[in-house]
């Protein structure tokens, strides 16, 4: 297909709304169960091979117009594939979590080559109804990250005895906002998206607030016996893991360690943001801990019962 039948400036946010799409995909699922994830990293592969023909595609048609890819451009193609690469060796092996952070890369990759190109022939610059959508979901995506964020902290106030009726209900209004938002842009209701973005970007606000004024009050003591139930509790879980040699869960269990000992530091100078940050880390990294060990429990019951109802040969 020739560039005058299909003009640069459109096949080339394609492939980026493609790689949005796909990082949004893992970074949401990282506590599913492990019998999805095998099904999730080659719904990944999938994308980067759409991605990479939308590439090759884009590439052969400025070279039909006697342009010439810009070397760095073709540098960043060269790496996605090498990414890719060991993105399929990973993922056979098993190590699904890691083969989804490389093949992520890769389409990243791909991304960063088509900009160098756009940039390098701009021809359009007016916003097209896909442009938009892309801007509208990358709002959408960072506004549900921060609502994550600002959910973590939401637990660590209850359970330091805060009252957060209110700012769970909040929340559950934003994220029904960003779901409408999301619709809207699936339906091209461009400017409906752009309310419903507004509205939640107005609660996030408020949500940011109250949880910075919890920061406030809340007494280094609390968060100081707040940080000794954490270490028991993670003590209890790494115990289980352990017992269960669930590397998947120990590994999570490391960062929420992690996190929780650069709170001690944050608190320790005074830096209660910082301290609340890596608080909410820890507890997000403790949840994906617990996460695992009952994805293995629940697979073993299953094991179990298929064992016990079996035919026994005489």
């Amino acid at each position: 297909m020739h560039l005058k039948s299909a003009p640069k400036w459109l096949v080339i946010p394609a492939l980026i709304a493609v790689a949005l799409s796909a990082i949004v995909l893992t970074s949401t699922t990282a506590a599913q169960e492990a019998v999805a994830a095998k099904e999730k990293t080659e719904d990944l592969f999938s994308v980067f091979q759409k991605a990479n023909a939308t590439v090759t595609e884009v590439f052969q048609q400025f070279r039909a117009d006697g342009e010439t890819i810009p070397q760095a451009s073709l540098n960043q193609c060269n790496q996605a594939f090498l990414l890719a690469e060991e993105s399929r060796s990973l993922f056979e092996t098993g190590n699904y979590s890691e083969a989804d952070s490389r093949i992520v890369e890769a389409l990243q990759k791909l991304k960063e080559a088509l900009r160098i190109v756009y940039i390098t022939f701009p021809e359009q610059t007016v916003e097209t109804a896909l442009e938009k959508a892309i801007r509208l979901k990358s709002s959408i995506t960072r506004y549900y990250e921060q609502l994550q964020q600002i959910e973590n902290l939401t637990r660590i106030a209850a359970s330091a005895g805060y009252n957060t009726i209110t700012l769970e209900s909040n929340i559950q209004a934003a994220k029904s906002l960003l779901k409408s938002a999301s619709n809207n842009v699936d339906a091209k209701r461009f400017e409906a998206a752009s309310n419903n973005l507004a509205e939640a970007k107005a609660l996030s606000d408020t949500l940011l607030s109250s949880v910075n004024q919890f920061a406030v009050d809340l007494k280094t003591q609390r968060m100081q016996m707040y940080i000794i139930q954490t270490e028991t509790r993670l003590a209890v879980i790494r115990e289980k893991a352990e017992s269960a040699s669930n590397t998947a869960s120990l590994a999570a269990l490391e960062n929420a360690e992690t996190s929780l000992d650069s709170a001690k530091d944050y608190l320790e100078n005074q830096r209660i943001n910082e301290t609340l940050s890596e608080l909410a880390n820890s507890r997000a990294s403790e949840e994906e801990a617990v996460e695992y060990l009952k994805i293995v429990v629940s697979s073993q019951d299953s094991t179990s019962s298929i064992a016990s109802n079996a035919v026994q040969p005489p």
